[in-house]
């Protein structure tokens, strides 16, 4: 609406002129009422030039509206689609410090089924391979992987991992958590990022949500999000529980046709419809109710994914009092069938229920002109309840194999699994999440102008999970198919009677402060620091952002330190059991004695603390008479990440007699002990990883002789990352030694980095409704150091459990040969040679009979993409087609 010519009241003048859109402007949030009326709220600025084109700059407070009348020499037709309005913003644009704000026509960029799908326009992402059956998080600013969406693979280990995890995702200041997820089967023996209950099969690949990874992206579809705003950098002190970065989505509620939207691609389809009420003057509701079904492979239906979502969202604002009621009831499941033709495949169903109810409260004390030190109060509430049940079943025909059932360390008759059988392992679990935010605002201009917007705040989350846990079949775990062998077991283990209730409790101080000079120029810093309390243990977090503007010319910088609280998941684990199969004695038609001695270790790890992460950042950002360019250069290290300790444990293995007499089953007796070496995990906080990268962000004005807008960004990053020094990687020798049972070794480094860019063609003719968008990415690096790891012991542990290290002068002696491991390589894998480049299309039309028509192509031009190895590139997506129709009553 850079040139739609308006009439408000502001301070009791009435003025009339036209609004500015630039970048302050787009920071307000933007309403679209009837009568050709249009409002602005938010803490922002409006640029404003009057009918004697003189410019005045409008400063709206916390809480302010302004409603704009739209003049009737360039009236807005009713029904008209919202893309014919000139300023349409169609890229993600960068804000005041490193958030990046993706807004109205934006959202529909690239073919969206979720929100997963619309943040691959942020530098560093790119368009995916398409495959809703695979759990979709993200991760920012690394080249540890790229987001889970669409691989075939998820980027295993803690560097992935701990990135993951650190992503906190908050739909309207409201918390959307994944800490309470516990749906996983072997979470004692297993790293903190084990991968549960997932299988391949010649339908394709089935990777259900993950405890530990953060939210399944795919379960937030993008019906009724007015913008997305990402903080990768810094985030201001009301925030907690994340390292990584922080995605805020805003949902709206307001006056709006009932329209119907369909989505279809490759094996996907989506339908939606929602319908926007206006009650009174201060209440508006919307309501909205979708459906998605997903194959991996459209020719068959054995890997699918369907989801169902019902939303309600209710506002209201009356006389300073505003409230913002959502409530959500949402279903899932992901299906994994047998082939027909593979008798022993593998069988997943996965059924996940969940309601949600939010609520916004705010009340703003400066009504009528009254002065106040604190202008409002908000406050924020969400609950939400789950019921996920996850069921993985094959077949199994091996004979009968005793296995460990034994809860308490003992020798014992073990039972024995049928010769053939259906084995079956179940996670139900029961997640409860609450979250609440209390916070205090205020306004302060002082005599020299400095304006100071201060918040005083504290929030509190509360975790559990009410499920009946782990259980199963018999032997569903683990069997001994040799006497002399043991294992890691696993018993049943229930939810309601282990799991003890996570609590986090927050309090934060907030200064955001403006100064404008006599020289124009704008200094701006944004003041916090936060003290969590998670699970007891305490963090003070410093927060700061500030930047000056010089005219063109903006420098900003930020730094601070976010933690992120264990999961339930990796606390409570269930004990863990070593079973040792003594003996086996069978005599067909008479009896089966299996001998078993089993050692129990506490599992749970109570003594995990936050992980820590420390951001710096710096950029400038510069106005030129074509765009706005930013730089910005980063640092990010992760300390107490979440890794696994390899540990190293001795058992008094029993001596037993055994007594055989006929047909009668043996019996036994301990006649002694002996000591038994084995090892075991144990989830830890020992992991550090550093990224450092140059991120940049080019956003061009309209050719408005071309009708064309473009954008472009570009990023640039190198991750590493190891565990702490003293945990050490222990392996047994390939071929046994009779002098050392196991090797010591550091552990291994790893070293990536990656460079990507992407541009956006968008050519808008906003009198016909038309946007033809061309996406392109560029592949330019992408490189893994692999081999770093030293080949000679640092260590060695015997058959008697003595440890002994070795000096470093003579950790090359040939005597240690024998724990010597093979040398590998030290390479390159990736794109280091080369580059790769893929483009997309987009055609939207919008016609004033109320139907508006999309069609979309990932790899137009059909490339295929291979790396110096000859091996296909895995991040390149091939050749797909979609379409999306919605139709506007």
């Amino acid at each position: 609406m850079s040139a739609q010519k308006v009439e408000f009241s502001h301070n009791g003048q009435i003025k009339k002129g036209t609004i500015i859109n630039n970048d302050e402007t787009r920071k307000c949030k933007r309403v679209f009422t009837q009568n050709f009326k249009i409002s602005f709220t938010g803490q922002c600025e409006l640029n404003f030039r009057n009918d004697k084109n003189k410019e005045e700059i409008i400063i709206l407070k916390e809480g302010e509206e302004l409603t704009l009348t739209i003049l009737p020499d360039k009236v807005i037709p009713p029904g008209t689609s919202e893309i014919r309005i000139e300023g349409v913003q169609l890229t993600a644009r960068k804000k005041q410090f490193s958030e990046i704000a993706i807004q109205q026509e934006a959202l529909q960029n690239l073919q969206s089924f979720s929100i997963g799908d619309v943040l691959q326009q942020l530098p560093g992402q790119y368009v995916q391979q398409f495959d809703n059956t695979q759990f979709k998080n993200i991760v920012f600013r690394t080249a540890s992987g790229p987001s889970v969406t669409g691989s075939g693979n998820v980027p295993g280990g803690d560097d992935f991992g701990n990135r993951a995890f650190g992503v906190q995702l908050m739909v309207n200041d409201i918390v959307l958590s994944n800490n309470e997820n516990m749906q996983s089967y072997d979470s004692a023996n297993s790293g903190p990022f084990g991968i549960s209950f997932n299988t391949s099969t010649k339908g394709g690949n089935l990777m259900p949500g993950q405890p530990n990874y953060g939210v399944d992206l795919r379960e937030i579809p993008t019906e009724n999000i007015e913008s997305i705003e990402v903080v990768q950098g810094v985030p201001d002190a009301k925030y907690g529980d994340l390292t990584s970065g922080l995605i805020k989505v805003t949902t709206t509620a307001k006056a709006s046709p009932l329209r119907l939207d369909a989505s279809l691609r490759e094996g996907t389809y989506q339908v939606g419809l929602t319908k926007g009420f206006k009650i009174n003057q201060n209440n508006a509701l919307n309501a909205s109710v979708d459906y998605m079904n997903s194959l991996s492979d459209p020719r068959t239906s054995l890997v699918g994914y369907d989801r169902t979502n019902v939303n309600f969202l209710w506002s209201s604002n009356k006389n300073g009092f505003r409230n913002k009621l959502s409530a959500s009831f949402s279903t899932n499941s992901s299906k994994g069938k047998r082939d027909p033709d593979d008798v022993d495949g593998m069988i997943i169903n996965v059924e996940n229920k969940s309601f949600s109810l939010g609520n916004n409260i705010s009340y703003f004390f400066a009504q009528n002109g009254k002065k106040t030190f604190f202008k409002s109060i908000n406050v924020d509430m969400g609950l939400s309840y789950a019921t996920q049940l996850t069921e993985r079943r094959y077949w199994l025909n091996q004979g009968a194999r005793p296995y460990g059932n034994s809860t308490t360390d003992g020798v014992y008759y073990a039972p024995y699994t049928p010769p053939s059988y259906e084995n079956q392992a179940f996670s139900d679990g029961k997640p409860l999440n609450i979250y609440t935010n209390f916070s205090i605002n205020g306004i302060k201009l002082t005599s020299s102008k400095w304006a100071h917007n201060y918040s005083i705040g504290a929030n509190f989350r509360y975790g559990d999970n009410f499920g009946k846990g782990r259980y199963g079949t018999a032997g569903q775990f683990t069997t001994i198919n040799a006497a002399g062998q043991g294992s890691n077991g696993m018993r049943d283990f229930n939810y309601r009677d282990n799991v003890f209730s996570s609590k986090q409790y927050a309090l934060y101080i907030q200064d955001n402060i403006t100064k404008v000079f006599a020289n124009k120029h704008i200094f701006k810093t944004n003041l916090g620091l936060r003290y969590d309390l998670q699970n007891s243990y305490s963090t003070y977090s410093p927060r700061v952002n500030t930047s000056y503007q010089m005219g063109k010319l903006s420098v900003r910088g930020g730094f601070g330190l976010t933690s992120k609280a264990p999961s339930l998941n990796q606390i409570y684990t269930a004990p863990r059991y070593f079973d040792f199969l003594l003996g086996d004695y069978r005599l067909p038609g008479y009896y089966s004695a299996a001998i078993m001695q089993t050692v129990v270790t506490p599992g749970d790890n109570a003594s995990l603390k936050p992980s820590k992460s420390w951001k710096t950042e710096i950029g400038v950002d510069y106005r030129f008479p074509f765009g706005i360019v930013n730089l910005t250069a980063y640092y990010n290290k992760l300390v107490d990440g979440f890794t696994t300790m390899s540990v190293h444990k001795i058992m008094d293995k029993a001596k037993v007699d055994v007594n055989i007499s006929g047909t009668n089953v043996p019996t036994f007796e301990i006649v002694g002990t002996e000591k038994f070496n084995y090892l075991q995990n144990r989830i830890v906080n020992g992991y550090q990883s550093s990224d450092k990268g140059l991120e940049l962000m080019a956003s061009f004005k309209k050719i408005e002789a071309l009708n064309l807008v473009i954008g472009f960004n570009a990023s640039y990053v190198e991750t590493s990352g190891q565990k702490d020094d003293g945990l050490y990687k222990i392996s047994a020798p390939e071929i046994m030694d009779k002098d050392y049972q196991y090797g010591i070794y550091n552990d291994i480094k790893n070293k990536r980095s990656m460079a990507r860019a992407s541009f956006s063609f968008d050519y808008h003719l906003a009198s016909s409704g038309l946007i033809i968008g061309l996406r392109t990415d560029h592949f330019l690096s992408d490189r893994s150091l692999t081999g770093m790891n030293d080949i000679y012991p640092i260590g060695y542990i015997k058959h008697d459990g003595e440890m002994q290290m070795i000096p470093e002068n003579e950790r090359t002696n040939p005597k240690y040969q024998g724990l010597f491991l093979k040398p590998s390589d030290e390479k390159l894998s990736g794109l280091y040679n080369k580059t790769l480049h893929n483009v997309h299309l987009r055609v939207t039309k919008d016609f004033l009979s109320g139907f508006r028509l999309s069609i979309y192509v990932s790899n137009v031009f059909n490339l295929k993409a291979y790396d110096e190895r000859g091996a296909v590139y895995g991040n390149f997506t091939s050749t797909s087609f979609g379409g999306n129709i919605s139709y506007r009553f």
